[in-house]
């Protein structure tokens, strides 16, 4: 697509993919899966979240989620452990290998992060995070008509 004659969809959508490409780059420098990556950020952030939340963050299928977290378990990233108050859940948890992954991963996100924060004004940077928050509401307003 043509990031030149653009509206303003269209321009977030090419930040949108090339931040993708971004984050799938930094996941193959790790030797792991983007969606490897989307799971250890998001355990990272919420311990003991079940498949169907990490589904619903990942906007996947719960069966989708089902087959990578086995291969996590396997490769040693997660670990789950049986919700007590109602044992038909599994609570999910990065391991010591997860953590360090998350670690690793965060911190080569918040470098570019800060590079991007610092190539504008704070007060540019104020005013694209509410125009940016007014763009998400809005789409999710249209979403539940």
């Amino acid at each position: 697509m043509d990031c030149r004659k653009r509206t303003v969809m269209k321009a977030i959508g090419c930040t949108r993919r090339a931040w993708l490409c971004h984050t799938k780059a930094i996941a193959m420098e790790l030797g792991i899966s983007d969606s490897y990556r989307e799971i250890i950020v998001f355990l990272d952030r919420h311990p003991g979240a079940n498949q169907k939340n990490i589904a619903e963050f990942c906007n996947v299928t719960t069966a989708a989620v089902n087959q990578t977290l086995k291969d996590m378990l396997a490769d040693g990233y997660v670990e789950k452990e049986t919700d007590e108050a109602d044992r038909r859940y599994t609570k999910l948890f990065l391991t010591e290998k997860g953590q360090e992954t998350a670690v690793r991963i965060l911190e080569r996100l918040r470098v570019v992060d800060e590079k991007i924060t610092e190539a504008i004004t704070p007060e540019k940077a104020e005013e694209m995070i509410l125009l940016l928050d007014k763009i998400r509401d809005l789409l999710r307003e249209e979403t539940e008509k």
